[in-house]
């Protein structure tokens, strides 16, 4: 028999949960664990079972956020009127937004 291997709160996770997404929303949560800068595993729990995302802010984070924003700017000055502007690039400003709106909280 095998050596169970526990998680950093002593926890046996021995369960494998799944679900099928489009590419669209496959990329959209990988855009936002990056920004986030949670493992996907940690941050779909936590989303799933609590509906709030604690954020621990690091460089690697912070670099995703300028990443995103410096995108962000560009499409703005290029766009003439708000009807242009492209879905994707509302996921990362609000999700930089409600990271910024949670560490406001602190």
């Amino acid at each position: 028999m095998s050596q169970k291997i526990l998680d950093k709160k002593n926890r046996w996770r021995s369960l494998n949960v799944g679900f099928r997404m489009s590419p669209e929303e496959a990329k959209e949560l990988n855009d936002r664990v990056k920004l986030c800068g949670m493992q996907k595993q940690d941050y779909l729990i936590q989303s799933a079972l609590y509906q709030q995302i604690t954020v621990r802010g690091h460089k690697a984070m912070y670099d995703e956020f300028r990443k995103h924003l410096q995108h962000i700017e560009k499409e703005l000055i290029r766009i003439e009127k708000a009807s242009e502007m492209e879905e994707e690039l509302l996921t990362p400003l609000r999700t930089i937004l409600e990271i910024i709106s949670e560490v406001n909280k602190l």
